[in-house]
């Protein structure tokens, strides 16, 4: 049974929380982040551990009620892996954390290759991603395009692509 902490429950964090939640080789060993608001009272409703990234945060998660396990660094200490599912840049930042507490951990979408130095998509690269320290997910649209892509060079009609991608902000 491995411990998976998330870091950021967002849009992105809160999907990653419940999929290790559902899993049963997995415990979800926690929740950080620093917000006090729905979002995160939504993760006690589902009986999470919260802890809270700053001292700051802790204060204003326990003004409005939430039991705080700890900060993130003793998140850390409790768990196998942690998911930085945090804004971009932020999760670039707490690298220096994991490695220091020699933790494995996995970043989404908004960083950079290089932070890593392993993108992971898990229909091109899962056996290159096995026992690695770290990877990033690549964004939902670099999925989409590798997902079309790999169909098309699956079903052979596909030697070699370029593309730009277009999106509102």
């Amino acid at each position: 049974m491995k411990n998976v902490a998330v870091i950021g429950y967002g849009v992105i964090g809160k999907r990653v929380a419940d999929a290790i939640n559902l899993q049963n080789d997995m415990k979800l060993s926690g929740v950080c982040d620093i917000i006090s608001d729905w979002r995160i009272q939504n993760a006690v409703r589902k009986n999470y551990n919260i802890y809270a990234a700053t001292q700051d945060a802790a204060d204003n998660m326990k003004s409005e009620g939430i039991s705080v396990k700890g900060n993130m660094q003793e998140l850390l200490k409790k768990s196998d892996l942690v998911v930085d599912c945090t804004p971009k840049k932020i999760a670039a930042q707490n690298v220096a954390i994991y490695k220091e507490q020699n933790i494995k951990f996995i970043l989404h979408g908004g960083e950079k290759h290089e932070t890593t130095g392993h993108s992971f998509s898990a229909e091109n690269n899962y056996k290159s991603a096995l026992n690695l320290n770290a990877t990033r997910v690549v964004s939902c649209n670099t999925t989409s395009i590798l997902r079309t892509l790999t169909a098309l060079k699956r079903a052979d009609l596909l030697d070699y692509a370029r593309g730009a991608l277009l999106r509102r902000a």
